[in-house]
C-alpha cells in the first residue's frame, strides 16, 4: 500500500508541476508576443495602462512632394484626425485647418494650403493600402497602420 501511495503522489506532484510549468509559459509566451508585436505594450505598458498606437503617415501633396512620418504615437483608439492634429501641433508648416460640424461631419478641410475641393481635388486617405470613405475623425487607427493621404484629381 505504501508504494502504491508513493507511486501516486509522484505522478500528481509531476502532473501537477507540468501544468504549472505549462501555465507560466503560456503568460510568458504572450508577453513576448505582445512586446515584439508593440514594443509599447508588454508588462510595462499592462503595469501603467497606457495604451498606445505607433503609425506613420506619408502626405502626397499631388505635386512631386511627399513627406512622411515614420513613427507617430498616439493614444489608442484615435482617429486621422488626431493624428494630423499631433502633427500639426509638431510641425507650424503643416497648417491644418478645419471646420468640424456637430462634432461629425468635417468641413472646410486644408492641410499646407491645399483645400478639399479645389479644382475638383480632394485629399483622399489610406489605411494599409485600403480607401477609406468614412470622415477622417471616424476612422479609428490601431498600432503598425500605415496612412496615406493623398492631394488628387477625381475622375468625373
Amino acid at each position: 500500500m505504501e508504494r502504491h501511495f508513493n507511486r501516486v503522489t509522484r505522478i500528481i506532484i509531476a502532473g501537477t508541476l507540468a501544468i504549472i510549468i505549462w501555465i507560466v509559459g503560456v503568460i510568458i509566451g504572450q508577453e513576448q508576443t505582445v512586446t515584439i508585436l508593440n514594443p509599447e505594450g508588454g508588462l510595462g505598458g499592462l503595469i501603467s495602462r497606457s495604451r498606445t498606437a505607433q503609425v506613420s503617415l506619408m502626405l502626397d501633396y499631388g505635386t512631386g512632394e511627399i513627406k512622411v512620418y515614420p513613427e507617430i504615437k498616439l493614444s489608442y483608439g484615435s482617429s486621422v484626425l488626431d493624428l494630423l492634429d499631433r502633427i500639426n501641433n509638431l510641425e507650424s508648416e503643416f497648417n491644418l485647418n478645419y471646420t468640424l460640424e456637430d462634432n461629425i461631419e468635417l468641413t472646410s478641410f486644408t492641410i499646407s494650403d491645399y483645400p478639399n475641393i479645389l479644382d475638383g481635388k480632394n485629399w483622399l486617405v489610406w489605411i494599409d493600402n485600403g480607401l477609406q470613405v468614412d470622415d477622417y475623425n471616424l476612422i479609428k487607427l490601431k498600432s503598425g497602420d500605415n496612412i496615406e493621404l493623398k492631394y488628387i484629381k477625381l475622375k468625373e
